[in-house]
């Protein structure tokens, strides 16, 4: 249609051409006919054009078709012709292909760790997973067979049910037969790395280090879950255990494959989904694979199978052991093999003979599948524990305490039987009431409301019974029982009972020799139990402790004619009379008045032997009640404790350092008391060198002076005062004996040492024969020492006379500890023979040391007294490590010793040094500040922020710490100087010290005030230099020092003020030349130096933009322009 309108066109324009070439001519028929043939033309034209674009048409479609065709078969293809490469290197021939031995690696995450870069997401996300999993079967086996610190807990059970066991191999078949990667790890091993592959060029980089460390952690994560699988399986009691315990390991080592599924269906990240689609449609090839046995001509027999025989290795390994711990099982090995029975006699009277020690029958008997535990020492007619599948009267099953042979039917005739149990393991029975145990002593003495775990025939709770391992060895089944003969009697034993609170009652029993006694209801075991007597207040009454086969019974006093006329018989003698011990026991079980005290039961006694180490009660007198045999009243306890008065080595020693003599003796060597030296003497005023422990309290305070009470103490306490022998023949006591505590060793007490040395030696022949000085040599001798704090002596040392020249030439020491936070004195009295007097020099030490700093050091010509205190130990240590003046702490004469002092006994010192170092040290430093220059104020007991020094002391505080120290005018009352510990305010932001009495130089310390801003002190009389440290506080603005006597040159260092705003120096003694330094001071905003003696240039100011007031008037400068802001 297009090109019939551009053809009609044309036609138009030729004609309207023609009509203007030829206006003149008509239309003629002929161009009416040529036109009309033209039509026709383009008519047609027009026709078999559309019926070619028709065509046209289709074909493009039909080529569409085949494009898309080609595409799809292009893309298939393309799939198909990924060329195979070999591992390590590129593509291989059709030659080197082998088209019949492909296969694919396994579609878990150990192929990722074989195949991705160490430093690929997908490898660390797989590792991580393996980790997890390798760690999580670890933990189970070491909760599993782990050593814990209950040496008596069992891996395995003692035994299970024939059904368990059934289950239990048929769990481990099936976990070693369905474990995949167990056996795939092995298989890999043995055919290596693949040599070829077809697939993503990921495997490219396959290398044998990550192919190993692939199928070792595969073969590991396989083995921990059979051994699992095998552990909880064997140690499972019921089939449900097992299949549960079947399942979670199941579950666990199936973790890879459900993380290589998660990164599959893209859960893991696109990275991740990617390596998984690569490893499902990755192909490989192994050469080991195709190699051939020589003989056979096919692949090797071991290569081929050394999967499926390590598989039955493990099984054959893992069941062998199976059936070694099913034998031990059945045979009785993990069964408990002895324990220990405790039964109180509440119900059965009898029932605590029967106590002790229960083992294993030697031969291992078995009665119904279960062993047989016999009483040690009594195997044939003692106790025994069995089990029956049916006791009766109700046919339950369980376990029994019956008495006698097996023969006696356990099952029928029983003392005591357990609730329902099939337990293999007899102790099982008693865990819900077992907490804990030690040595023969139980936390718990019943079991849980409800709770009835053994009673007898008849229905009735043994509450009480207790059944637990032997400890720590089976020596302690070796232990005497209530049935064996005692041995090691005491012939003498010692009751002490605290009597209401007021005072302690002392009794002792002998051992009565009795050839024979006749049992009774209270005497089943008696006779193999010795018989203690005391006699009473009158001398025919008389009280007994003796044995009643489960306990010992204490009786009030008694006459041995209760039941007979045998008035002049002892009680010892009466009792070895054919019815002495009957008519007392029968006495005794007519009315229980006469019983006075009743023992806890032998079975909780360390000493079965005899009575002591017992816990006492009153007995239980009741109406109505039968006396049968003595029962304790639990509810009313007697405080008793006893000891045996005869002394052995081995059983019964000397306390405290004692010697057993042969004739079984105490002696005390040490100063100790009683039958036993039981009894220390600590407080008597004597220091005792044995005691003198911490344990013992320092011999209770008797070898210190702060602690020692009574009239002996300090007497003798120097043996060897400052290392003279009093017996030496070179020294003589002139005066009265030595008195002090040369032995004290308490901690908390402060040591000073005195010092004495530079001795004046004399010589008079007078003197000298009166002293016995035979060979007419020179002497010197020592001043007599006396030391007391707070009012209290700790030392005196009398006068010594040294007739030795190498003596007088040397020096002497003495240690003395006296207490902390007090105030002494040493008063010294120098020897004098007529009108000569023998002068030294004396020094006082903080310390066991002379190597310390001297607290003062003074030459005693005649008498003297010096002052020191101790500040309390707290404060001592703390200052000790900050103070540079360590010496002046303890001179009461210094500002320190002072502060110190003070603060020791103000109360709230000693709280903050405890609590709070950093306030401590700023009330040290006040305190300092105030000794030193005498504020006007008197409120020194309160805090320093809470208005200390007031009205003469104003600080501010922040945190507790001191920001602000601002002395009103004229605050002081004496001259002083500021001490160093003003360092100690180390918070401190701004110091006015102005118009005040402060005189002498200023400390160096200042420059520790690191966060110091504004620093006045102007209108004082402070001398000296201005100390260098001030100009390193970067931080200080603001620096006021007119109106002293400071003298010197100002330091270049004042550059380092960088933040300076304005500096006061006018009216001083300031020599030398400006510093050129000054003119760094951009910030500086004040400068007046007028008044001085300052010499040479001005230097150049010109940087000092913001300078607005300066004055340097009244100075020698030579030259130099000054500011305009300045006055010159």
């Amino acid at each position: 249609m297009d090109a019939w309108k551009v053809a009609m066109k044309e036609g138009e324009r030729k004609e309207a051409s023609r009509d203007g070439d030829e206006s003149d001519a008509d239309d003629s028929d002929d161009q009416k006919a040529g036109l009309a043939t033209l039509v026709a033309r383009m008519e047609n034209t027009e026709k078999t054009l559309l019926a070619r674009m028709e065509k046209t048409e289709n074909q493009v479609e039909n080529l569409q078709k085949r494009l898309l065709e080609a595409e799809n078969e292009l893309r298939s293809s393309k799939k198909n012709a990924i060329p195979w490469r070999r591992i390590g290197s590129g593509d291989l021939t059709d030659a080197d292909i082998e088209r019949d031995d492909e296969y694919q690696l396994p579609h878990d995450i150990y192929t990722v760790i074989s195949a991705w870069k160490f430093s690929s997401r997908p490898f660390w996300i797989a590792l991580i997973v393996i980790a997890v999993q390798i760690l999580l079967l670890s933990l189970l086996l070491v909760d599993q067979l782990g050593q814990s610190d209950d040496t008596s807990v069992r891996i395995f059970p003692a035994n299970v049910p024939i059904i368990v066991h059934i289950s239990q191999g048929l769990a481990i078949i099936i976990a070693i037969m369905g474990q995949d990667d167990l056996r795939i790890a092995m298989e890999g091993y043995f055919d290596g790395i693949p040599t070829r592959f077809k697939g993503e060029k990921t495997f490219q980089g396959m290398n044998q280090p990550q192919w190993n460390c692939s199928y070792f952690t595969r073969f590991l994560q396989g083995l921990l879950s059979v051994i699992a699988a095998f552990v909880l399986a064997i140690q499972s009691e019921t089939v449900f255990d097992v299949l549960l315990n079947f399942l979670g390991v199941r579950f666990v080592s199936e973790l890879d494959d459900l993380a290589f599924l998660l990164s599959e269906l893209g859960y893991l990240g696109e990275e991740c989904q990617k390596a998984s689609k690569c490893i499902s449609e990755a192909k490989f090839q192994q050469d080991n694979r195709n190699k051939v046995d020589g003989h056979t001509g096919s692949r090797s027999w071991f290569r081929k199978f050394a999967h499926i025989i390590g598989v039955f290795a493990v099984l054959a390994t893992l069941f062998a052991f199976f059936l070694y711990i099913l034998i031990n099982q059945n045979q009785g090995d993990f069964s408990e093999q002895e324990f220990m029975l405790d039964m109180s006699d509440d119900i059965l009277s009898f029932i605590t003979l029967f106590n002790g020690c229960y083992r294993v029958s030697p031969t291992r008997k078995r009665f119904e599948r279960r062993l047989v535990y016999e009483q040690v020492g009594f195997e044939q007619d003692g106790g025994k524990f069995t089990y029956c599948n049916s006791i009766q009267p109700d046919g339950k099953p369980g376990w029994t305490m019956s008495i006698g042979a097996l023969e006696n039917k356990p099952c029928e005739l029983y003392v005591a039987r357990t609730e329902a149990t099939t337990t293999f393991d007899l102790l099982e029975v008693n865990q819900r009431c077992l907490i804990a145990f030690a040595t023969f002593y139980y936390l718990q003495t019943s079991c849980e409301a409800g709770e009835k775990q053994w009673y007898t025939s008849d229905g009735t709770s043994l509450e009480n019974t207790r059944l637990r391992r032997v400890l720590g060895s089976s020596e302690e089944c070796l232990k005497s029982t209530t049935f064996e003969t005692v041995t090691a009697i005491c012939e003498n034993v010692h009751f002490e009972q605290s009597v209401n609170q007021q005072g302690t009652l002392s009794v002792s029993f002998f051992k009565a020799t009795i050839s024979s006694i006749q049992p009774t209801v209270f005497t089943t075991d008696a006779i193999s139990h010795p018989v203690y007597i005391k006699q009473g207040s009158t001398p025919e009454l008389y009280e007994i402790i003796f044995f009643s086969g489960n306990r010992w019974v204490w009786t009030n006093p008694i006459a041995p004619n209760v039941t007979s006329d045998f008035l002049s018989l002892s009680m010892e003698e009466y009792l070895n009379t054919d019815s002495g011990f009957v008519g007392v026991t029968n006495a005794l079980q007519s009315t229980g008045e006469l019983i006075n005290l009743v023992s806890a039961g032998v079975a909780a006694s360390i000493s079965e032997s005899t009575p002591m180490g017992l816990r006492w009660y009153h007995n239980r007198n009741e109406p109505g009640l039968l006396f049968d045999v003595p029962v304790p009243d639990l509810s009313r306890p007697v405080d008793i404790h006893s000891f045996c008065e005869n002394c052995n080595n081995v059983t019964n020693p000397c306390d405290n350092g004692g010697i057993c003599t042969s004739a079984r003796i105490c002696d005390c060597i040490n100063g100790g008391s009683g039958e036993l030296c039981q009894d220390k003497p600590l407080g008597d005023g004597t220091c005792n060198l044995y005691f003198n422990k911490e344990e013992y309290g320092w011999d209770g305070g008797d070898c210190c002076g702060e602690s020692c009470e009574g009239s002996n103490c300090g007497f003798a306490g120097l043996s060897l005062p400052f290392g003279l022998d009093s017996q030496s023949t070179t020294v003589e006591t002139y005066d009265a004996a030595s008195f002090g505590y040369e032995f004290c060793r308490d901690p908390s007490m402060a040591p000073i040492t005195i010092q004495l040395d530079q001795f004046e030696v004399f010589y008079d022949e007078y003197w000298s024969t009166i002293l016995g000085n035979r060979d007419g040599k020179p002497f010197c001798s020592t001043s007599s020492l006396n030391v007391r704090c707070n009012s209290k002596t700790y030392m005196h040392f009398p006068q010594h006379v040294l007739f030795n020249q190498s003596d007088c030439d040397q020096s002497f020491e003495q240690t003395i500890m006296v207490p902390f936070g007090s105030t002494c004195e040493l008063s010294v009295n120098v020897a004098c023979f007529g009108p000569f007097c023998l002068d030294h020099e004396v020094s006082i030490l903080y310390g066991n040391s002379t190597a310390s700093e001297p607290i003062l050091t003074a030459s005693v010509k005649s008498q003297a007294q010096f002052a020191f205190g101790v500040p309390t130990k707290c404060l001592t240590d703390v200052l000790l490590e900050r103070s540079n003046q360590r010496s002046s702490l303890f001179d009461l004469s210094t500002p320190q010793g002072i502060a110190a002092n003070s603060l020791s006994n103000d109360g709230l010192s000693e709280f903050l040094c405890a609590n709070n170092t950093g306030a401590v040290l700023e009330r040290f430093a006040l305190t300092v500040f105030n000794a030193s220059v005498g504020f006007k104020s008197s409120n020194w007991a309160a805090f320093q922020c809470h208005g200390w020094g007031i009205p003469a002391v104003k600080t501010t505080c922040t945190n507790n710490s001191i920001t602000s120290l601002v002395l009103s005018v004229d605050a002081t009352s004496k001259q002083g100087t500021i001490p160093s510990e003003i360092a100690f305010l180390s918070n401190i932001d701004h110091i006015a010290l102005r118009s005040n009495s402060i005189v002498g130089s200023l400390p160096s310390t200042l420059g520790n005030l690191l966060t110091v801003r504004t620093l006045e002190l102007w209108n004082n009389t402070i001398s000296g230099s201005i100390p260098t440290e001030i100009f390193s506080l970067s931080t200080l603005e603001y620096l006021a020092l007119f109106d002293n006597r400071l003298v010197g040159t100002i330091p270049t260092e004042i550059g380092a003020l960088s933040n300076l705003l304005g500096f006061w120096l006018e009216n001083n003694l300031a020599t030398g030349t400006m510093p050129t330094e000054i003119g760094a001071l951009s910030l500086l905003e004040t400068l007046h130096l007028s008044n001085n003696f300052l010499t040479g240039k001005i230097p150049d100011l010109s940087n000092l933009t913001r300078l607005q007031a300066c004055n340097m008037s009244n100075n020698a400068f030579t030259g130099g322009i000054a500011p305009p802001a300045c006055e010159s």
